[in-house]
């Protein structure tokens, strides 16, 4: 948003030393390297398993922090399903029963709260005697629906909430038994209001910081920190195919891929499409791209990961993210770039904290099928014009979405937090 350009968000400070209950003094010098054993951190998350983004990154921002010292241990609310391997990055784990005890317990020197199921988890930690910090991950706190996509038009809003909600249906959405389920704007603003007085809270993007900000957070206490990806596999072998589009996702109507169907069925390109993803609408895209006449140019490949993904971005000319929804990040597009894949991405939400349009892939409007169509025909007929996007969007990954960007700010931030409070 613009007007945040103008706002200041707090500062994070390169250097700060604290000492701990355990009595060690630790500094975080700007390489992001602690001088000692450093602290202990307790994560709040609602699941114990890999389901999404949130969770993969409470995983691999852990396995992280241990390498600079820090003990990290989780609580999560889900009693349903935990994966072993998950919790392995946890010096200890388990269910949410009684979090006042379980916090004077573990006794944490920050307290780090991830997405919730129950907003009045927030409430008992705030009588913790340590800082508390809360990453929003998406909108649900700040949508009605949770989506940022009004139900009827599907079109995307980047507006706080207020009435209008009402009009767009917002109201109506999915309970956990999947039938309807109607949440009030005062309902929202009660949730909401739990997180207010917390001591710090992280972003992925200026984009999310302007919207938090939106809705009665404090400027001075939002801190954006980008997300990172892994370093991608070693592909060299793996020969790039010129007309091989990529699509990776989640196969909800939020993702835009009958968006990128309906271009792909305009472009003047005979490109192939490659869809590395399942979900609740996946039946529905296969029938409308066998409608479109793409049956011979589209294939569905089910949920792909770990090294099988490296190698289809590696191989695609262009990985595409036609999202509705206003991603907070979006974790799509920088994985893309550090192949050296261009991409090409809808012009919403936190795009533009790694996209920038004709340096290291295209936007397009949300929604507009025909600017898409031009951009992918662009890039599929000019690949001396995508090998340079790619290889500018390697350089922007190397330099602003590696692992060890993100945890250096995250640890500075936390050292402060602690310092101040001890």
């Amino acid at each position: 948003m613009d007007h945040m350009t103008k706002t200041e968000i707090a500062p994070l400070r390169d250097t700060w030393t604290a000492t701990s209950q355990y009595g060690t003094a630790r500094t975080v010098r700007p390489s992001g390297r602690t001088d000692t054993l450093s602290y202990r951190v307790l994560w709040i998350n609602q699941h114990a398993a890999g389901k999404g983004g949130c969770e993969g990154y409470v995983r691999d921002t852990a396995d992280f922090l241990a390498r600079n010292g820090v003990r990290s241990d989780l609580l999560y609310e889900d009693s349903g399903r935990q994966d072993p391997d998950y919790l392995r990055s946890f010096a200890s784990a388990g269910p949410i029963h009684d979090l006042e005890a379980q916090t004077r317990q573990l006794a944490p020197d920050l307290v780090y709260v991830h997405r919730l199921g129950d907003e009045s988890v927030v409430q008992a930690l705030r009588r913790a005697d340590a800082p508390i910090v809360r990453f929003f991950h998406d909108h649900r706190l700040f949508c009605l629906r949770e989506h940022k996509y009004t139900a009827i038009r599907r079109t995307t809003c980047t507006r706080p909430t207020g009435a209008r909600c009402y009009a767009c249906l917002g109201c109506v959405t999915r309970g956990p038994s999947g039938g309807p389920r109607l949440r009030s704007l005062r309902q929202l603003e009660g949730e909401r209001g739990q997180s207010l007085p917390l001591d710090a809270f992280v972003v992925g993007s200026r984009y999310m910081a302007g919207h938090v900000a939106a809705h009665d957070f404090d400027p001075s206490k939002i801190h954006v920190i980008p997300l990172f990806v892994r370093s991608p596999i070693h592909a060299a072998s793996v020969r790039r195919s010129e007309d091989l589009l990529l699509f990776v996702g989640q196969l909800v109507r939020g993702k835009g891929l009958d968006l990128l169907l309906r271009a792909l069925a305009r472009s003047r390109s005979e490109a192939r499409l490659y869809v590395a993803g399942t979900g609740r609408q996946e039946s529905t895209y296969r029938k409308l791209a066998r409608s479109l006449g793409l049956s011979a140019r589209v294939r569905f490949l089910g949920k792909v990961t770990g090294d099988d993904l490296g190698r289809l971005y590696a191989q695609a000319a262009c990985t595409i993210v036609p999202s509705r929804v206003p991603e907070t990040f979006g974790l799509v597009g920088p994985e893309a770039m550090s192949y050296g894949t261009p991409v090409i991405a809808s012009q919403v939400g936190g795009m533009g904290e790694w996209l920038t349009h004709g340096e290291t892939g295209l936007f397009f409007p949300s929604g507009d099928v025909a600017k898409l169509a031009t951009a992918i025909d662009r890039l599929v007929s000019d690949q001396r014009y995508a090998r340079r996007l790619g290889c500018n969007g390697r350089r922007a990954y190397e330099s602003s979405f590696r692992p060890e960007e993100h945890v250096r700010k995250l640890l500075t931030l936390f050292t402060q937090l602690i310092g101040e409070r001890r």
